[in-house]
């Protein structure tokens, strides 16, 4: 009875920490979409670039437009996918709302009417959104809108999450190119790639998937959790210890990077002694990552 109330204890201390990293980075990701996207007519992926379109071509306040759009999102996420995934991406959409709001007026004194001032404030702003969006996603959250139907279409018809976002991202850049026109069009597609390119980075790098080894004398514990949490295969390797000669069961995973975090979490929270081995690996064909075809 002891081990179960060991297993199930809530750490307070790690979640509120990871509450802060999701606060500040999304804070600083409003910032700069306020006062780096907005100055220079652009826009970036998924709802928030809905939202923005939606504030340059009609005038409506894009916090509020992120919020409407997220709502039935949220809702399908609540059915669909695991709570504490998206309670984390429930707080994480509404204090993104809540900071496009707040920060509306922020002003960074830079001379938009400058060709060179502009693509230089137009790099900023990508670096520091794609940056900061990494530990968001690190940390077990997400930015919700489109994330969430790329999941949700890439587990039902296995295509790659990429691909979905970057399909919801062109509609975006073709709706900003009828409103402002074929330059803001060019230089948003420049700047959602450089965002993209500092998101890999700092979400260690451009390989995504990763090839897991945990080795636990808890893996009955593990392996079903990792099964139910991440919803990825799970393949058990028995296994001798050459010092101890005892009988072991590797459990071994291919994740994403972005479900490393779940995964540390589902092990430390069984067995903090674990051995937990994160390998890079180049390609992964087959379902829930890319087709064989």
């Amino acid at each position: 009875m002891e081990q179960n109330n060991t297993q199930k204890k809530f750490n307070w201390k790690q979640e509120l920490s990871t509450l802060l990293i999701i606060f500040v980075m999304v804070a600083i990701q409003c910032i700069a979409i306020n006062g780096l996207y907005k100055p220079n007519s652009l826009v970036s992926g998924g709802f928030t670039g809905i939202s923005l379109l939606g504030e340059y071509a009609l005038g409506l306040p894009s916090w509020i437009t992120l919020f409407i759009l997220n709502v039935p999102v949220l809702i399908l996420a609540l059915v669909k996918l695991h709570l504490r995934f998206t309670i984390y991406t429930i707080i994480t959409t509404l204090w993104f709302s809540a900071c496009m709001g707040l920060t509306a007026g922020v002003q960074i004194p830079f001379d938009f009417t400058d060709p060179v001032s502009r693509l230089t404030s137009s790099l900023l702003g990508a670096v520091i959104c794609g940056a900061c969006g990494a530990p968001i996603v690190r940390a077990g959250g997400s930015s919700g809108g489109t994330d969430i139907l790329a999941v949700l279409l890439a587990r039902r018809y296995s295509f790659a999450m990429g691909t979905i976002n970057l399909a919801f991202n062109l509609l975006v850049i073709a709706g900003l190119a009828f409103v402002k026109g074929l330059d803001d069009a060019a230089l948003s597609t420049v700047v959602l790639f450089v965002s993209s390119v500092a998101f890999n980075n700092m979400l260690q790098g451009l390989n995504r998937t990763k090839t897991l080894f945990i080795i636990s004398d808890r893996w009955e514990e593990i392996a079903p959790h990792v099964l139910k949490e991440v919803h990825r295969g799970v393949t058990l390797i028995p296994a001798k210890g050459a010092y101890t000669g005892k009988d072991k069961t590797v459990v071994y995973v291919i994740a994403r990077t972005t479900e490393l975090s779940v995964i540390r979490r589902i092990v430390r929270e069984y067995d903090p002694k674990a051995m937990f081995s994160v390998i890079d690996t180049r390609e992964v064909l087959g379902r829930g990552f890319d087709s064989i075809n």
